[in-house]
């Protein structure tokens, strides 16, 4: 959307199992100016997964409010998509959408060329020749459903975002003027939440989790007529609000315990990644009546500033001209998003360039030799009938033959540069994986919970490799616990069947006086099969 120059009119859409949000905006050269916010509920009798059903839906909503512009941006929920941080070699930026297509291509689940990809370029890593890539995956049927819902809305779908980093839009221009180093934010849906950690406003960690909530009013009725209009200040913006006006009964205790479990779920999948890590301030958007409660409990507990999402300062308004804006985090990180550069924003319809320059260069090089080859014969054939008359133009086309030899200087960088990154493929561990599969054997935290996580990559070039470590820090409700997941790391066999896990217990300090009174150390060794085999024919023996 954003190749559009100039002042436009756009529409961003999102929507969850009950409810339709729409905002429409003006982006220009000044910024971003919201002309109207819909809240429209879904009716049981429309499904948002069929494409005619719900673009239709859509339609009608846009056709009450007299919206005529065609031009509009959806985002991706976080469950439909995949979403790795790479470490890549930045040393030649070009060649940066080609790496991350080798590099994706062995994280998901699904064959790549079944698969949209797009990417954002965070932190430097190290001595600034490698840096975190947030690369995000969706497969294409799924985009293809999107497609297929606005051309029966009768929309031009011109970009297709991810919702958490529009969320992360939206909450880094929340914050713009003081930003915190850590910040958690957390989209409560009616049936699911998506949560989010952004560090130094780049987002580094993110994850959806089925909660569901009690329902609220019934909205069979609320497409059908909206709500009277709210005015917003003359010194904000020349527009409406409008909302339907839907409000959530209270959920049950056990669902507030559901949205507490899955934050601190969260917060402890992330530190594994950042050990030690302290959240510095929390963001809660959504209107399923829950929020506030969720609010208190997260500030109780984390003992850090918590607010509700509010979009009046960043567009002006006054507070509570923004209030009722809570749910709506999303589309606004789409809108601000538009007015914002194509290169820093995912996109999966137009995702970035995939194949290098020196890529389509090596493609063509057979074609380039042939031609060379044909100009040589050529030439040799005008010098043996027209010595005298030719010579000129058997010297333009030496000219073009050197000229086409000179790319095989780009080509060998290419496929240096290829055997760079597979070298530096084969030098990392994926963390990720192990702890997956470790953390799998795990008893839930109703057992047993976690203090620390620290992890050693194993160092390769001595005399014997040494192997990777974890040692995990935990505390149990029961002495025998320990032992129990001992037993169960020491036969677990991974899928992949090339380690083993060698583990054992620290000793062991009790506190009674603690609901979790066992306190000890599980330290992990990562063998290979071939070292595990070694030492138990030693054993043997």
């Amino acid at each position: 959307m954003s190749a559009r120059r100039g002042k436009r009119k756009v529409l961003a859409i999102d929507w969850d199992t009950r409810t339709l949000r729409i905002a429409h905006a003006l982006v220009s050269s000044r910024g971003v100016k919201i002309d109207r916010l819909l809240n429209v509920g879904i009716p049981t009798e429309v499904d948002p997964n069929d494409a005619q059903q719900f673009g239709a839906h859509i339609r009608r909503a846009l056709d009450q409010e007299g919206i005529t512009t065609k031009h509009a941006a959806v985002d991706i929920p976080r469950d439909q998509a995949v979403l790795n941080t790479l470490t890549l070699p930045m040393a030649v930026p070009d060649e940066l959408p080609g790496m991350v297509q080798i590099q994706i291509a062995k994280e998901l689940p699904f064959p790549v060329i079944d698969a949209a990809v797009d990417y954002t370029v965070g932190f430097p890593v190290g001595d600034g020749m490698s840096s975190e890539v947030l690369v995000a995956a969706i497969r294409r049927e799924v985009l293809s459903q999107y497609e297929a819902i606005f051309s029966a809305a009768d929309l031009k779908l011109e970009r297709v975002g991810l919702r958490p980093y529009a969320n992360k839009v939206a909450v880094c221009e929340l914050l713009k003027h003081a930003m915190p180093h850590l910040v958690l934010f957390i989209d409560v849906r009616p049936t699911f939440m998506e949560i989010s950690v952004l560090r130094q406003g780049a987002l580094v960690f993110s994850r959806a989790a089925s909660v569901a909530m009690s329902a609220g009013e019934d909205l069979t009725g609320a497409s059908a007529s909206l709500s009277e209009p709210i005015p917003l200040a003359t010194n904000a913006v020349d527009a409406t609000l409008k909302f339907t006006n839907v409000e959530a009964q209270p959920s049950s205790a056990s669902a507030m315990v559901a949205l507490l479990m899955e934050v601190t779920r969260s917060i402890e999948a992330y530190r594994a990644s950042d050990a030690g890590a302290e959240i510095d301030h929390v963001v809660i958007a959504g209107d399923t009546g829950m929020e506030s409660l969720l609010s208190d409990a997260i500030q109780a507990r984390l003992h850090v500033t918590t607010e509700m999402y509010n979009p009046a300062r960043t567009f002006g308004w006054e507070p509570d001209e923004g209030a009722d804006a809570a749910a709506f985090a999303a589309v606004m990180g789409l809108v601000l998003s538009d007015a914002g550069e194509d290169q820093l924003h995912f996109d999966f319809l137009h995702p970035k360039k995939t194949e290098s320059a020196a890529r389509k260069r090596l493609k063509k090089a057979p074609l380039i030799a042939a031609a060379a080859m044909l100009f040589i014969v050529a030439g040799v054939v005008g010098v043996v009938k027209f010595t005298a008359n030719d010579r000129a133009r058997l010297t333009d086309l030496d000219a073009r033959i050197a000229e086409l030899t000179g790319h095989r200087k780009d080509n060998r960088k290419f496929l240096k540069l290829y055997e760079q990154l597979n070298d530096f493929d084969k030098s990392q561990r994926v963390w990720v994986d192990v702890l997956l599969d470790v953390l799998s054997n795990f008893p839930s935290n109703e057992e047993m919970i976690f203090d620390r996580i620290d992890l050693k990559q194993s160092k390769v070039g001595a005399k014997a490799d040494e192997p990777a470590r974890i040692i995990i820090r935990t505390r149990c409700k029961h002495r025998a616990t320990p032992g129990e997941l001992i037993e169960s790391l020491h036969a677990y066999v991974p899928e992949q069947g090339h380690w083993r896990i060698r583990a054992n217990m620290g000793s062991q300090s009790p506190n009674m006086r603690e609901s979790y009174p066992y306190a000890q150390d599980i330290r992990i060794e990562i063998v290979s099969v071939k070292e595990s085999g070694k030492k138990r024919r030693k054993g043997v023996s």
